[in-house]
């Protein structure tokens, strides 16, 4: 049986990318706005890194992270946080 943690993980990562997808059909430029959500996500992956070296936070960048930030956005980032704090 999988732990209350990564029943969370995925839930809340079908969430996001459902949410993401939603958005992104609504605009009438969907690869514009695929690029534009990806993009957002690796940077904010390493912004959290550069201004977590200064606070003590780090989320290691891999292919998963890269993955999930790419596919979620920043909300897969947040999740990446949350799940690193929960899980320390």
């Amino acid at each position: 049986m999988k732990s209350l943690g990564t029943v969370l993980f995925y839930s809340f990562l079908v969430v996001s990318v459902t949410a993401i997808l939603i958005t992104v059909f609504k605009t009438k430029r969907f690869f514009a706005a695929t690029v534009l959500s990806v993009l957002q996500g690796v940077g904010a992956l390493f912004a959290v890194n550069f201004i977590g070296s200064f606070i003590g936070v780090h989320l290691a960048v891999n292919a998963f992270s890269l993955i999930v930030s790419s596919v979620a956005g920043a909300s897969g980032v947040a999740l990446l946080l949350i799940t690193q704090v929960l899980f320390r």
